[in-house]
């Protein structure tokens, strides 16, 4: 499924990111402006009542009661309404004692507020207004300095208009008469323009404001690559994955989340990948379980019933041949039987009802009672048996009915593969904390490449799976099984001399395991590298 843009998270993180650069940039610039507007208009209040007051102290020393404030107010502001100081653009109206303005005379003009609303030429100025600039004009008649705004506060919240009103005193000395007052504004406020500061202010933040947007941008754009880049590459490896490529494997530079979850994405590819080759080898394993059973099972099978026919026929017409067709038939019988009991110890291992039941065993007079068991089928082949186990060795805590069963089938596996005249040798020795126990036959050995899979079950190094030398092809499989339920484990190794050497471990100290499920199941791993050094 295709990802549209505006839900990629890639462009959702560089727009978001724009927004907020851009939004804490806004607020940046807001505060930086009104911070600018502020000491402004502290800075032009400074300098108007500077203005007013050196523009009231001129006027107060050139009036004289002949030409009165009219020509004194002429010779100081010969500009009549604009006047420059400090860089910056004032309106000055000047009133006599009584209130009516006398500089500048436009017209004929006697109301103060009329000619102020005439000099700003702003038609939003109503009489209203002017209530702050009435009161402070009467207090400048008094000889009070008074400033205040004009129009009302919430109209000028950004750019307030103020003015300052000054009394003028006669010979320009305070507490002299009051011969008129001084109103002085910026022009710049009066026509309701923005003064050229603010103006280039204001200017210089908003471009550095786009600037930061479009870096925030670019930089969200190519950090929001280093978040999409991995996990663009984890769905594509999902992809591969999910088309039946396990071994799919994510590669990342980051040194954060991202790169624990590629690490834990290929972990996840790897172990699934095992899994599935396991469950290839198990049903590569099942289909030669079912193949060997009905081999291991037909050949007795065959026999028995062709031998049977024979009988019924009556093909055998002496004694000696009912006999020898009856010792066929028992030892195809036993062969079965030996088959079906070693499928049912099969069966019980992997469903895990067979529990070791733990006591002391002392093997010397066990391996004594295995041989002596499995003494007529050493004296038949002309074969000798050798236990070379000390009695002084220490017990071991184990089932002794399963080491039994492993010491039989390791001595009748040896004993199929020693010609006559040979030797089949039990020995054991102590390491730390473990008994080494070995099994030695003087036979022609195992084919080296066979070595890591004696152990598998129904495996057998004879390709031609000959009943007299293959057996049933589990007695190992079940060696193992029980060896590694015990916290052994088991590997086998060629004699220099001639012969093969099956080795196992158990440890002298009594630690149950805690299942001897799937033992057999799983390949073993018992090559030269596991042995105990």
């Amino acid at each position: 499924m295709r990802i549209v843009w505006w839900h990629s998270i890639r462009w959702r993180l560089a727009i978001g990111s724009m927004l907020v650069a851009l939004l804490a940039t806004v607020l940046l610039a807001s505060a930086v402006i009104l911070a600018v507007i502020h000491y402004y208009s502290i800075d032009q209040s400074y300098r108007l009542a500077n203005f007013a007051s050196d523009g009231a102290q001129r006027i107060g020393a050139r009036y004289s009661p002949t030409t009165g404030v009219v020509r004194a107010a002429a010779d100081v502001f010969p500009n009549a309404f604009e006047q420059s100081y400090q860089g910056e653009q004032y309106l000055i109206v000047v009133l006599n004692h009584r209130s009516l303005p006398v500089y500048p005379r436009l017209v004929p003009i006697k109301n103060t507020f009329t000619t102020f609303a005439i000099a700003l030429a702003d038609p939003t100025l109503h009489r209203a207004d002017f209530a702050g600039l009435r009161s402070a004009i009467a207090d400048g008649q008094r000889g009070v300095t008074s400033s205040g705004q004009l129009g009302s506060s919430a109209s000028f919240i950004w750019l307030p208009r103020p003015f300052v009103v000054q009394p003028i005193y006669e010979g320009g000395q305070s507490g002299s008469p009051v011969v008129g007052v001084v109103v002085v504004t910026p022009l710049s406020a009066a026509e309701n323009t923005i003064p050229p500061f603010i103006a280039t202010v204001g200017l210089s933040v908003l471009f550095t404001s786009l600037v930061i947007a479009a870096l925030a941008a670019l930089a969200a754009i190519l950090y929001s690559r280093t978040i999409t880049r991995p996990l663009a590459d984890l769905t594509k490896a999902v992809r591969v994955l999910a088309s039946g490529n396990y071994k799919a494997q994510v590669k990342t530079k980051s040194y954060n989340e991202l790169d624990e979850l590629a690490r834990t994405f290929n972990e996840m590819a790897a172990k699934l990948a095992n899994d599935v080759n396991e469950l290839h080898e198990q049903e590569l394993w099942r289909r030669e379980l079912v193949m060997n059973i009905t081999h291991d099972l037909a050949t007795p099978l065959t026999a028995i019933a062709g031998l049977g026919e024979s009988l019924v026929d009556g093909v055998n017409q002496s004694r000696e041949d009912y006999e020898a067709t009856g010792r066929i038939i028992v030892r195809e019988m036993l062969r079965l039987r030996r088959l079906v009991k070693d499928l049912h110890m099969m069966a019980k291992v992997e469903g895990g009802a067979a529990q070791p039941q733990w006591k002391a065993v002392r093997l010397a007079p066990l391996v004594d009672e295995v041989l002596a068991l499995l003494a007529t089928e050493f004296e038949r082949v002309n074969v000798e048996p050798i236990n070379a186990l000390s009695f002084n060795l220490p017990a071991v805590q184990a089932d002794p009915d399963m080491l039994m069963r492993v010491f039989s089938n390791l001595c009748d596996n040896a004993l199929h593969h020693t010609p006559m005249g040979g030797t089949v040798v039990v020995d054991a020795v102590q390491r730390d904390d473990l008994l080494l126990i070995s099994v030695t036959d003087s036979g022609e050995g195992i084919p080296t490449g066979a070595l890591p899979r004696v152990f598998d079950r129904f495996y057998r190094a004879d390709s031609a799976r000959q009943a007299v030398t293959g057996g049933s092809g589990l007695g190992l499989a079940i060696v193992r099984a029980i060896i590694e339920a015990h916290g052994g484990t088991i590997w086998a190794e060629n004699v220099p001399d001639g012969g093969a050497r099956l080795i196992f471990t158990l440890p002298l100290g009594f630690s149950q395991p805690t299942s001897i499920t799937g033992a057999i199941t799983m390949p073993i791993i018992g090559s030269m590298s596991s042995q105990p050094k």
